[in-house]
């Protein structure tokens, strides 16, 4: 029966992910919940393996063994955003999750974050990229400090102007131009307005 439930649970899976994976750049993505008899145990007599493929001539292999870093990203997000729907988790905490993506998956990334927060969730992100800081209702500064006593780090919210200026630091480096300002701006736009980045 257990064996039954988690089959019919794994094809929900593959398919959900899909439909999640091929607007974040994989076109030709292979997700498989793979499921074989095991000793009898605590958590049944299946064992369960995630198999992958982000491209149509290479066969599917364990996640770990073949997905760069950029595609584990974006299979985590998937897999937590489906959790998170499912579970009715309250709070959801992203550490870098972003890490090997950019650009126009970056803007996919964050609106997948956006969504979860839209139905009644607490998103927390710590990242790197503009495109994903921009989206957030709101913006915090992490700093860090040595001092005699070790490292002391500090948490600071920021204000919609400070905001604007972290952006453009995010996006043009240590020296803010006039251009980065003006792209900052554009970016928390969809933000101001509760929209989603554009297709």
């Amino acid at each position: 029966m257990l064996t039954q439930q988690r089959q019919q649970a794994a094809k929900d899976i593959e398919e959900q992910l899909r439909q999640r994976l091929v607007p974040m750049g994989m076109p030709h993505v292979r997700f498989e919940v793979s499921i074989s008899q095991c000793e009898l145990g605590r958590q049944g007599q299946d064992n369960v393996s995630f198999l992958f493929s982000a491209n149509a001539s290479t066969p599917l292999q364990p996640v770990a063994q073949v997905a760069s870093g950029g595609e584990i990203a974006r299979v985590m997000l998937s897999l937590k955003a489906m959790i998170s729907g499912a579970v009715k988790l309250p709070t959801i905490i992203f550490d870098e999750i972003d890490t090997g993506v950019s650009g126009k998956i970056a803007e996919k990334m964050a609106g997948i974050m956006q969504e979860m927060g839209n139905h009644e969730r607490q998103v927390i992100s710590i990242t790197h990229l503009p495109q994903i800081a921009a989206l957030g209702s709101h913006h915090y500064r992490v700093m860090k400090e040595e001092t005699a006593q070790g490292t002391v780090s500090s948490m600071q919210e920021l204000t919609q102007e400070e905001r604007i200026q972290e952006i453009a630091q995010m996006l043009s480096g240590s020296s803010v131009t006039d251009a980065a300002i003006r792209n900052a701006k554009e970016l928390l736009r969809p933000a101001a307005s509760g929209l989603r980045p554009k297709e």
